[in-house]
């Protein structure tokens, strides 16, 4: 790729014969040094004209071709651009070249979902969520519903790991024709003051513009914490006061819903907890749902599975979460039969399995 500079343009970018550019659209890409693990902060913009004035004033003579890179030297010093359209090709930007932003890019950080193969038929047992899904859904489907104050608002998803709160949350996406936004809580933190604060700002922004809208945000406990934690992240109360400020919807928040994710609601603000409508539990499968997850999985392995008697799985794996079942035992049981070449999968390799994954759990146990 090429490099435009963001001080100077090169002497040839002014004396090259160029036609004058019609368009360009640029893609914001970040940062081309970043901190540690953190992402690249997705920029937009409440005014596009006002935008369009500021990249023409920093910009202008340029000759650009699609594929370079246009640094901003002003609000985000080095902030990088990544020209996607051009028009022409290869052309000098002037005082009447069109810019703007992209706008139909996934949203950093999260995305939105456009498709997911999963439905609420694929996440066995947990009928709280589904109805709650279902009740969501009719509500984003009906524009008069949803602009009432009747509207669901803020629900929390709560439960031990590995029951399927993001798979219900996956399958909402599929169920429902409106957009959803997927984040982990985690990409919301920010390395400066203001980092995390400006980045849940610009999540529920780009929320409104696409309501109705819903917000999926897991593992919330990482970034909603009670605030005698602010020890331990100094950025607790600036995260937790913008998360509220979206929640309460200060600013016109109708046609956004927002779902939250947690293992551990114990330890979540009580500010942010009192602010969710609805609790719903995700819970431990049942025996019957146990059977159901294991007979699912097992019927979707490449090899098959033979003379299994799966009481005897069912029995010895109370309190195992539905992913427990799939990693552990299902998928150790396809390993141990690729590794060897076998064309089916028995009893012995699930009880073997099942074995490895108590040993594991004890060992894991014993470090914790």
């Amino acid at each position: 790729m090429e490099y435009q500079s963001k001080i100077k343009p090169k002497q040839e970018s002014f004396t090259k014969v160029a036609p004058k550019m019609d368009k360009l659209v640029l893609s914001p890409v970040g940062y081309p040094l970043k901190a540690g693990d953190e992402s690249s902060p997705y920029l937009s913009t409440d005014d596009p004209s006002l935008f369009q004035h500021y990249a023409r004033s920093q910009w202008i003579g340029l000759v650009v071709k699609k594929g370079n890179f246009l640094f901003d030297s002003l609000l985000f010093p080095d902030y990088a651009f990544r020209a996607i359209t051009v028009e022409p090709k290869e052309s000098q930007i002037t005082k009447n070249t069109r810019i703007q932003l992209y706008t139909e890019q996934k949203i950093n950080p999260g995305h939105k979902i456009s498709k997911q193969q999963l439905t609420y038929t694929d996440v066995i047992g947990q009928e709280s969520a589904k109805e709650k899904c279902q009740i969501i859904g009719k509500f984003l489907r009906n524009k008069d519903l949803m602009s009432s104050f009747w509207a669901p608002k803020n629900i929390l998803f709560w439960g031990p790991p590995g029951n399927g709160k993001t798979m219900m949350a996956k399958a909402l996406s599929n169920e429902i024709k409106s957009s959803i936004f997927l984040i982990k809580a985690s990409d919301l933190l920010g390395i400066y003051v203001g980092d995390g604060a400006r980045k849940i700002k610009n999540l529920y922004s780009e929320a409104r513009r696409s309501a109705p809208a819903v917000i999926f945000i897991d593992e919330l406990d990482s970034i909603a914490l009670k605030r005698n934690y602010q020890g331990i992240r100094g950025d607790v109360v600036e995260l937790v006061s913008a998360l509220l400020g979206e929640m309460d919807g200060i600013d016109s928040n109708q046609g956004v819903i927002t779902i939250g994710s947690t293992n551990q609601p114990s330890i979540l603000d009580s500010a942010i907890l009192s602010r969710f409508e609805d609790l719903i539990e995700f819970k431990y499968p049942n025996q019957s749902e146990r059977g159901e997850i294991l007979k699912l999985y097992a019927d979707l392995s490449p090899i098959p599975f033979n003379d299994i008697s799966w009481d005897i799985i069912i029995h010895r794996t109370d309190h195992w979460s539905g992913r427990d079942l799939k990693e552990k035992i299902i998928k150790g049981a396809i390993h141990h039969a690729v590794l060897y070449n076998l064309s089916r999968i028995t009893q012995k390799e699930l009880n073997d399995s099942l074995q490895k994954a108590k040993i594991f759990d004890d060992t894991f146990s014993y470090f914790s």
